[in-house]
């Protein structure tokens, strides 16, 4: 079996990694993805319809490939941490932190004692990060979501939070919680200015700081890790693409 920590030796390399996120829950998709070039992909437990049955089969689809399965669990719960982590995953993406408490609560999922407080019972993990909690607490990644202006000014305190390997802005809440409309990307003036903060921060810290979009513009900014897309923003796109064609049965 490859060795299941691609992404952390990409993160350690200084390398820009790609990957891409799944809300439907589509097992051959994932699968697709397994024989592809990506660093990553996460399954969407906060805003995508990923079950915890169709998660089992979506991390059956990638296991053994050179590709780091995530999951952005629903909330901040260590139980719900340690539940996909125990389904395979090999890191999570925590949303909605705004403080070093929420950050250390984060850590502590994804770790067993003394460095965490994750209950042992690795169930389908042991085929991939193994069952051995203090090897398991090395490789296990844990991503935290900065996505208010809370968690921007905290920003210093969250990413000096030990065991967490990065930051995951989610620029469309960010622009909510300034009364902005929710987009994806850098909208100028103040949301631009916080997302350089958070990266700055990152750098500071020696932690990767990920975002979605377009990788050389992101990569250019100084983000680690870039989502290219979603399962439903290509199906869409490919939606788009049949309408215009569509056109031409009208010329």
């Amino acid at each position: 079996m490859p060795e299941p920590t691609a992404l952390k030796r990409r993160i350690a390399a200084g390398e820009t990694a790609l990957g891409i996120s799944f809300t439907l829950g589509n097992a051959h998709a994932v699968e697709l993805c397994a024989h592809s070039t990506l660093d990553y992909v996460y399954f969407d437990q906060q805003h995508g319809l990923t079950s915890l049955d169709t998660l089992i089969n979506q991390l059956r689809a990638i296991a053994g490939s050179p590709v780091t399965p995530l999951v952005r669990v629903l909330r901040n719960d260590p139980g719900l941490i340690g539940q996909v982590l125990d389904a395979g995953a090999e890191g999570v993406i925590v949303p909605m932190v705004n403080s070093a408490d929420d950050a250390r609560l984060a850590v502590q999922g994804c770790r067993y004692p003394p460095d965490g407080v994750r209950s042992w019972g690795p169930v389908r993990a042991r085929f991939g990060l193994g069952s051995d909690p203090a090897e398991v607490n090395t490789k296990v990644l844990c991503f935290v979501m900065i996505e208010t202006r809370d968690a921007v000014k905290n920003v210093a305190e969250i990413v000096a939070t030990p065991g967490v390997d990065g930051v995951y802005i989610g620029p469309a809440d960010l622009g909510v919680s300034m009364g902005l409309q929710p987009k994806v990307g850098l909208q100028d003036g103040e949301h631009a200015e916080a997302i350089r903060r958070v990266v700055a921060a990152c750098r500071a810290a020696h932690r990767v700081a990920a975002i979605s979009g377009r990788p050389g513009e992101m990569s250019g900014l100084g983000f680690g890790m870039v989502s290219v897309g979603s399962d439903t923003g290509f199906i869409q796109a490919g939606l788009d693409q049949a309408a215009e064609l569509r056109q031409e049965l009208t010329r």
